[in-house]
């Protein structure tokens, strides 16, 4: 993403660190409780590299934006606590090892995460208790099921395995 034709600000830190990048090139400030500053400067031409967390982070933000009311009739919002559990279970993905999710809203309230390749599927979802359940199958293997599973505890091992292993 470029950010050659736009002013770009963005504070990190309250009065410490400020990013400016005005269509010439642009400056990073780093302002502290000194007289001094330090600055920095940027190409115009930078490009910022995505990374697969914020990816995911935009992706739970967006949805827990559009539902923000029922669509349909009969339909559960996924509550705020939802959204929590899969950002916090986010950070605990091994994205060095698997591709990112597919992540979507269910009608019954759950966020729910999907890894699809061409062999296997793995379904998993929150609904906001703090825990999660998936079921994950894969062309010539058992099926893989779980429920109760604590967001803290992160992806179990076989389905990173399951998932990498294409």
């Amino acid at each position: 993403m470029r950010y050659t034709n736009m002013n770009f600000y963005n504070t990190l830190t309250p009065g410490f660190v400020r990013f400016y990048a005005p269509p010439a090139g642009g400056s990073l400030i780093v302002l502290g409780e000194t007289p001094y500053t330090i600055y920095v400067n940027v190409p115009a031409n930078f490009a910022s590299e995505s990374s697969p967390t914020k990816e995911l982070f935009d992706r739970l933000s967006e949805l827990k934006t559009k539902y923000t009311a029922p669509s349909q009739p009969n339909t559960t919002l996924p509550s705020e606590n939802a959204f929590q559990n899969a950002k916090d279970f986010v950070l605990t993905l091994p994205l060095n090892r698997i591709v990112k999710p597919a992540i979507h809203v269910a009608s019954d309230g759950e966020v729910n995460f999907q890894w699809t390749g061409s062999n296997f599927r793995i379904d998993l979802g929150f609904y906001g208790n703090g825990k999660f359940s998936f079921y994950a199958a894969k062309e010539g293997c058992q099926p893989i099921l779980g429920d109760e599973v604590p967001v803290k505890d992160g992806i179990p091992k076989s389905l990173v395995d399951f998932a990498s292993a294409v």
